[in-house]
């Protein structure tokens, strides 16, 4: 009985403190100093959208914009069914090529329609929401001049403080915890994932993705990478995001992007094994083990459980404190006073993040999994 709780907490313990940890000792005296070479060459950027009028015209005029003086920049957009006014909006731009899907198929289905008519060495994706800076192009590409082992690099996603409040900051405060592991996977080799939102890709390198794929932004760069391409993290380049400031609207976001996890494992179960993927470590430890460790925490709950009605002492008190944290998450939605202290806020924000784990498993064995727009 002791012993396998205390596996659980050294499961949970290297997941959350010494997998960073492993990653700061390793990237410490590694130093990668950003690229200033000029990429020469066109470059397309591609975009899938479904019911974005009130933030494509936005979108398109900030691609526009976007400062690169190596060629020409194409702009993809490919829509997928929209049935509000997204369609006649684009059409105001002629220089933008716009791909109509007449069934709504979902994101991975439009990356494999822009593809198909992509003839540029580099494919920069985006998504619609986001405001990119205006030299995330130049940035991005940098990292391909005399590279050849480069496959993708991404971009940053930053919070704008508009529209904040105490829950978006604790997610924040997650999130930065969060961009300390990429910048440290991406010095010691590579990222097993990139910024959905902001990111440039070899194109040769692009595989077809099943239409039900939900981490388009994972599969990608974890195919580029098993064929000995390099994954990079650039936090010069930044794309602008409004945080959510509910957990219902966190929840949605967070249920997919861990569902979609659940899915690569079951879909590449090798990538996990030592010698199934070069990034085998950061997936398993990255991507994978945090799917598990809330499980692992609740078999440490009930083996305390077990050990504290045999009489242990230090179980019951385990139980306590264990108990006494897990109500951080509820009292910081129903008392705002719970927020105002940095280290509740961001447990709270840790704690509805795992139980977001435990529902994504539930969703995903028992919701069909699609890669259809959810909103």
């Amino acid at each position: 009985m002791l012993p396998a709780f205390i596996f659980c907490l050294l499961f949970i313990t290297y997941v959350y403190a010494l997998y960073p940890l492993a990653l700061y000792l390793f990237a410490k005296h590694k130093t990668i100093v950003a690229p200033t070479a000029r990429y020469v060459g066109d470059v397309t950027i591609v975009m899938v959208v479904c019911n974005e009028a009130e933030s494509v015209a936005r979108k398109i005029k900030n691609l526009q914009k976007l400062n690169f003086n190596g060629g020409d920049i194409k702009i993809i957009v490919v829509d997928d069914a929209s049935d509000d006014e997204t369609l006649k909006i684009l059409s105001d731009f002629p220089g933008v090529t716009v791909l109509n899907s007449k069934v709504r198929r979902g994101k991975a289905s439009g990356l494999n329609i822009a593809m198909k008519v992509v003839n540029t060495e580099l494919v920069m994706f985006v998504d619609c929401r986001q405001t990119l800076e205006l030299d995330v192009l130049m940035y991005l590409t940098s990292w391909f001049v005399g590279n050849p082992k480069m496959g993708a690099v991404s971009g940053e996603l930053m919070f704008t403080a508009k529209g904040s409040n105490d829950f978006s900051s604790g997610m924040d405060g997650y999130w930065r915890y969060e961009k300390f592991i990429r910048k440290a996977e991406a010095c010691i080799a590579s990222v097993p994932g990139v910024t959905g939102a902001l990111y440039v890709l070899k194109s040769s390198l692009y595989e077809e993705l099943p239409g039900n794929t939900l981490l388009d932004d994972v599969q990608i760069p974890m195919v580029a990478s098993k064929k000995g391409y390099r994954v990079g993290f650039d936090e010069r380049a930044i794309a602008w995001d409004i945080p959510s400031v509910c957990a219902a609207k966190e929840r949605s976001r967070k249920i997919r992007t861990l569902s979609g996890n659940y899915q690569l494992l079951f879909r590449f179960p090798e990538w996990i094994m030592p010698k199934g993927h070069p990034m085998w470590w950061q997936f398993f430890s990255h991507k994978i083990a945090r799917l598990l460790a809330p499980l692992f925490a609740m078999a440490s709950f009930v083996l305390a459980g077990v050990m504290c009605s045999q009489g242990s002492l230090w179980a019951l008190w385990y139980l306590v404190i264990f108990t006494m944290a897990l109500m951080i998450a509820p009292l910081s939605f129903r008392f705002s006073f719970v927020n105002k202290i940095p280290l509740t806020k961001l447990l709270a924000s840790f704690i509805t993040l795992n139980w977001f784990c435990i529902l994504a498993l539930v969703n995903y064995f028992s919701v069909a999994s699609s890669g259809t727009w959810k909103r």
